[in-house]
């Protein structure tokens, strides 16, 4: 790549691939999805979805690997780890990513 403004580029990440994962039992929504990225050494893995913590603020999970599949899977993992401090959920627990941003 050669270009001007290559120099001041921290990072470029290829989304490989975007999940829908269906679960039950955790909120008031049935699914969320999941978007895999890869930077030339590892897959880097987000939810279109935030839950909030204990004190109030909102966090996303988050995933890494060496595999597409590993990084799902972390994933999927650090999501319902966030959601087992509490029984149930309300709307006002969860804020969704843009779909512009996400």
């Amino acid at each position: 790549m050669d270009n001007e403004f290559y120099g001041t580029i921290a990072k470029i990440e290829k989304l490989v691939s975007e999940y829908r994962v269906s679960n039950y039992g955790v909120g008031p929504y049935d699914a969320f999805k999941v978007r895999i990225f890869y930077d030339g050494e590892y897959y880097e893995s987000r939810t279109n979805i935030q839950i909030i913590d204990e004190i109030g603020n909102y966090y996303g999970a988050l995933g890494i690997g060496k595999t597409e599949e590993e990084a799902l899977e972390d994933t999927i993992h650090q999501f319902f780890e966030m959601t087992s401090w509490k029984d149930e959920w309300n709307d006002e627990d969860f804020d969704w990513a843009d779909p512009d941003d996400f």
